[in-house]
């Protein structure tokens, strides 16, 4: 589905979250098709909507395969009145989702960054090799993205999951916040708390702002820590012993504008069973 349908075509739906942007539906068909409407405050700019619908076309067969794969990337634009106002978008598979204190959840990222709690007891969670294998491939989404001109910008621990069954999967949420670079946003930019670079300017969104937050998920990643940043691993001896010398450097590399290394640097260290990295 890549034409643009009007809402009053879509039938039923069901309520699944409201978010910051918009609240998003499930459609009754087609089966595993989001709706996502945007809040009334929203402005859209529905050319860059459509750029960014058709750039996975675009892509070579390895890349188109792991984008549809790995993500919700927009499927088409919803309108209402002459108005863009929403989109569709795949459903993120069964096995990113869970049970946790009786109801259905996703498996975010924030659940590998923060000590167990209670209400997360049946959750299974990934050893230290499987949080390495989850970083390398949300390291080859990065990846993909950047080699085809398009900027993640905010990168969330809501919209960013991740899996075991079946094997290690991830799977990126929101994808209409992503840009074609150097083009405006579809939607308004916006920038997790936490997850910004210190060095850009408020909503700056470059390959080197990208390239930062990737450092800040893989480092956060690996050492089960939402709040770790590049700055602490150089400063911190027990840190950089932890994830070894070769990340050590990357790390210290990524506190740099400039230098952040980029999502193939930092899949070369992880792979490389010499690096130190912990296994």
């Amino acid at each position: 589905m890549t034409d643009d349908v009007e809402l009053s075509d879509l039938g039923v739906a069901a309520f699944v979250a409201d978010g910051g942007h918009g609240v998003v539906f499930e459609l009754s068909r087609p089966a595993g098709v989001l709706l996502k409407l945007y809040h009334n405050d929203v402005d859209v700019l529905a050319d860059e909507l459509r750029r960014l619908i058709e750039l996975p076309a675009g892509l070579v067969g390895v890349d188109r395969g792991l984008v549809g794969a790995a993500t919700a990337w927009p499927c088409a634009r919803v309108f209402h009145r002459g108005r863009c106002v929403g989109l569709l978008m795949r459903a993120a598979p069964a096995r990113f989702s869970t049970r946790l204190a009786g109801r259905a959840r996703l498996l975010e990222l924030q659940f590998l960054l923060y000590p167990r709690r209670a209400m997360w007891s049946e959750l299974v969670l990934p050893t230290e090799v499987g949080r390495r294998g989850l970083a390398m491939r949300y390291l080859r989404v990065f990846q993909v993205l950047h080699r085809n001109n398009v900027l993640v910008g905010d990168v969330s621990m809501r919209n960013l999951l991740w899996t075991l069954t079946g094997g290690p999967g991830v799977f990126a949420i929101d994808c209409d916040g992503f840009r074609i670079a150097g083009r405006p946003p579809a939607v308004r930019a916006a920038d997790t708390v936490g997850w910004t670079d210190p060095t850009a300017r408020h909503g700056e969104v470059t390959s080197d702002t990208d390239r930062y937050k990737l450092a800040l998920l893989t480092l956060r990643l690996l050492l089960g820590d939402h709040r770790v940043t590049p700055a602490d691993v150089l400063a911190t001896p027990a840190l950089r012993a932890l994830v070894g010398p070769r990340l050590g450097l990357l790390a210290a590399d990524a506190t740099r504008p400039g230098t952040r290394p980029s999502a193939e640097s930092w899949l070369g260290a992880l792979a490389d069973r010499g690096s130190g990295a912990r296994t």
